[in-house]
Formats: C-alpha cells, sequence, structure tokens
C-alpha cells in the first residue's frame, strides 16, 4: 500500500503481472480503477505504513460491488484471517475502511467521515445497503468504477491459487534439495575418510612397536617403520599432554570412530542419490506451469519420507472461520505513543507462538531480565529503527506483564529477533538471548495506564503471565 497524495492510496496487487489499484478519496471525483505497476516510494507516510501493517502479504479471495451504490468490497486473508478493504465513493463522504473477520473496524483514513458514518477505529462495521436500481448490473458496476477489479480477481481466482501452490512446492522441493545436496557431500566426506583411519591404525602400531621411546610431554616422535623396504624413520605428531598409553588408545579410538561413520555412510549413500535425484527431477518440472492434477503426480513421485511434508506445503492456507466467536490472537496488541504496533505475549505458548512464528528476524525482542514474564514483540520495518517513546512504551509493557510488574525499577533486555533461540527441549515460552543491550527503567505509572487504556480488543481478555 503507498499513499501518492493526499487521500490517494494505490495498492500494489501481484499475480501474474503487477497492476496497481488505484483508490483515490479526495472530493470531487472519488475513484477507483486499475492501472500498470508503478514504482513504489522509498519512505511509506505513516497512514501508508499503517495500511501496510494490516494488509501486507494479504491473499485477495473475491471482490463485490454493492448494488446501486459507488463501493466495492476487496476480500482478502492473511495468516488463516479474513480482511475486508471496504471502498466507498460517496462523493465528499468517500471513505476506506480496514474491516477484521469479526466485522470491526481496523482503521479508517478520514476519521470526520467515519464518526458522522458511526464506523469509526473500534466500531462495527455495517455495509451501505444495495438498492434497486433501473440499470443493469453491469452497467451500475461500471458506474461505481468496480468492474474491473472484480473481472481481475474472478478471472484469477483459480489460477492464483495453483500458482500459489506450486510457488509453496518449487521453494519447498528447493529447500529440501539443498539439504539432500549437504547430506550427501556430507556422506561422501565420510566415506573419504577411510583412508585417515588407515593412517590411524598404522600409526597406533608404530606407537606400539615403540612404547619404549614415548615420554610424558612430548610433542613428537621419530619411529622407525619396518614394513616398508627398506625400513625408514618416521615422525609422528603427539599431545603433549597425554600419557604414553594415552597416545596409542587415541589413535584406536579415533579409527573405530571413523569406521564407524564411513560404514554408515556407505549404508545411506544409495538412500541419499535416489532423494537428491528425485528431488532434482520435481525441481526441474517445476520450472513450468503445471495443472493441479499434474503436481498431485509429482508428489507421488517425491521421497516417500517427505511426501506428507509437501502435502501439507501444498495445502491451501486455513481460511477464518464464518460462524462463531473468532479465535484469540495468542497475543495482546498495543499502539505507543509513536503508532507502532506492540505486540504482548498472552501466556508460555502465547510466546512461543509470538516470537517464534510471528515475529520476523528485525523486529524488536523485550523482556524483563530475571522474572518470567510475556514475550513482548515491536514490528519494525526493514531500514526502521524503533523510535525511543515506543522502546520505553514496549519496555513498560513488559514489566507490567511479569511477576515484577509491582516493582519501582526494572531492567529490561532487548535484541533483533534474529538473536533469540529456543533450547532445544526447553519448556513453553523459554528462550535464549545470544545478545542484547539492557534497559534500566523506573516504573511510569502514567505510561503504563495510557498503554493499557490504548489495548486493542480481539477475542477473549485476560492478562499474560
Amino acid at each position: 500500500m503507498h499513499e501518492d497524495g493526499r487521500l490517494a492510496f494505490r495498492l500494489d496487487l501481484r499475480g501474474e503481472s503487477r497492476e496497481d489499484l488505484v483508490i483515490v478519496l479526495a472530493p470531487p471525483l472519488p475513484r477507483i480503477h486499475l492501472t500498470g505497476g508503478a514504482p513504489a516510494p522509498k519512505q511509506p507516510t505513516a497512514l501508508a505504513g499503517a495500511l501496510r501493517n494490516l494488509l501486507r502479504g494479504a491473499r485477495v479471495e473475491g471482490a463485490r460491488a454493492i448494488a446501486g451504490e459507488r463501493a466495492l468490497a476487496l476480500e482478502l486473508s492473511r495468516g488463516g484471517e479474513s480482511v475486508t478493504l471496504w471502498v466507498e465513493l460517496f462523493g465528499g463522504q468517500a471513505n476506506l475502511y480496514v474491516v477484521d473477520a469479526d466485522g470491526v473496524v481496523q482503521l479508517t483514513p478520514r476519521g470526520d467521515v467515519a464518526r458522522r458514518r458511526e464506523a469509526s477505529k473500534g466500531m462495527p462495521f455495517e455495509p451501505v445497503p444495495a438498492r434497486a436500481v433501473q440499470a443493469e448490473p453491469d452497467e451500475d458496476m461500471r458506474a461505481s468504477g468496480s468492474a474491473a477489479v472484480i473481472a481481475l480477481v474472478a478471472s484469477r481466482g483459480g489460477a492464483q491459487k495453483t500458482e500459489s501452490a506450486q510457488a509453496r512446492l518449487r521453494r519447498f522441493v528447493k529447500r529440501k534439495l539443498k539439504s539432500a545436496q549437504k547430506a550427501r557431500s556430507q556422506l561422501d566426506a565420510a566415506l573419504a575418510r577411510e583412508d585417515e583411519a588407515d593412517e590411524l591404525h598404522r600409526r597406533g602400531e608404530l606407537l606400539s612397536a615403540s612404547f619404549h621411546l614415548l615420554k610424558p610431554g612430548l610433542a613428537r616422535v621419530t619411529v622407525s617403520d619396518f614394513t616398508r623396504s627398506p625400513p625408514e624413520d618416521v615422525v609422528i605428531e603427539l599431545d603433549p599432554t597425554l600419557p604414553p598409553g594415552e597416545q596409542i588408545a587415541a589413535c584406536y579410538r579415533r579409527e573405530r570412530k571413523l569406521r564407524r561413520a564411513a560404514a554408515e555412510a556407505e549404508r545411506r549413500l544409495a538412500a541419499s542419490a535416489a532423494d537428491v535425484e528425485s528431488l532434482t527431477t520435481a525441481a526441474e518440472a517445476l520450472v513450468g506451469e503445471l495443472a493441479s492434477d499434474e503436481l498431485e503426480a509429482l508428489l507421488d513421485e517425491l521421497p516417500a519420507a517427505l511426501q506428507d511434508a509437501a502435502r501439507r506445503e501444498l495445502a491451501p492456507p486455513a481460511q477464518a472461520r464464518k460462524r462463531g466467536p473468532a479465535r484469540a490472537q495468542p497475543w495482546h496488541t498495543f499502539r505507543s505513543a509513536d503508532g507502532w504496533r506492540i505486540l504482548v505475549g498472552r501466556d508460555a505458548r502465547g510466546n512461543d507462538e509470538l516470537t517464534l512464528r510471528e515475529a520476523r528476524p528485525g523486529d524488536l525482542f523485550l523482556h524483563v531480565r530475571g522474572a518470567t514474564g510475556s514475550h513482548v514483540v515491536v514490528p519494525t520495518p526493514r531500514g526502521k529503527t524503533v523510535p525511543r517513546d515506543t522502546l520505553l512504551d514496549a519496555a513498560e509493557l513488559a514489566c507490567h506483564f511479569s511477576e515484577r510488574r509491582a516493582a519501582d525499577h526494572n531492567e529490561v533486555d532487548h535484541t533483533p529477533r534474529r538473536y533469540v533461540r529456543k533450547p532445544k527441549g526447553a519448556a513453553p515460552g523459554l528462550v535464549r538471548l545470544e545478545r542484547s543491550k539492557t534497559l534500566s527503567l523506573r516504573r511510569d505509572e502514567t505510561r503504563r495506564a495510557r498503554l493499557l487504556a490504548a489495548r486493542e480488543r480481539s477475542g477473549h481478555e485476560g492478562d499474560a503471565r
């Protein structure tokens, strides 16, 4: 999403080709139309940035016009949740609304118009009703400027899904092929080290035959090799920290380890070669466009161990439930004084979901030092630095959603998400920071109250611990 001028927006649509959906809300001629893709501005405006946070990466699922009205709904899905972008082109009251799966307005650029319409941020959104009109539906849609958008979505809907499935499978095969090739190289290397095992065995025998020459603290020893004709002297490097008997034992231990690795490599090499061959064939086939039945046939040719994982990769993204209450996200959402989103895990499993799956490598991670509590993540656009007020707001929330919420002074560690690791077998919510900075923070009741009052409501509520 880009903002090209006052109340002029451009939504970047990517399919078989790139097209931009241009939305102009400024009077006297609000309009909507499709055009060829244009270069993106280097720096998005604050409003465009907020719209990007809600829409970036969304998938176009459908579009529909309101009969008799200059209104269009662009239906999207993002992360398994449905989002609707409503565009209303009512002269001086033109506006757009981003509406979540619960029918609640998440953002609208013209707050004054939204208040008069009773559709401000956080309020339920009621679409305008259709009107009985004399014009034919096609003419009405052309008059509203939405026919081209609806035609675009209708014509590409199935192709986009096939393309998306093939793109996911292409990435999966490429990733697995790279892993299989790396494993094959490691097996080849292990098999080739049998020569090193033979040399270690020979070294152990020479040291055993010349045991009387070995003295504690020696770094090397010269021994005679009588297995060669004529006999020759051989210099053997030693570990001066090991006693003489251990020098010999170390040679034989290393030899046994290399021979076991070579035997295992030889056993696995044939299967590894077959995996590389089938994945290479699949990668070559995925260069061209394949129909759904061809993709299914391709899956059957993959190694058996990868077929289930490949089918999961090929499955369409989960759709949001259409009935009943929406599943609550495993984190709370707040807005900083600068307008940045701050995400706070609801519980230990929510912490893992937020930090390990939702957060991107460049997002800022925060946690109170030496205490249990929620993970806090500040989504950070590439090339941007978190403003100081947002950093303090996020640190204040980390303190509030921790066991030290009543303390007057806390230390909060913060680091980019790329430096956060979860130890193998660790309990839910437990992570390790490879590097971090520490912020010393005094309790600020005013800041804390402002943030808690600005929490975005979604699903069930309850403080995370």
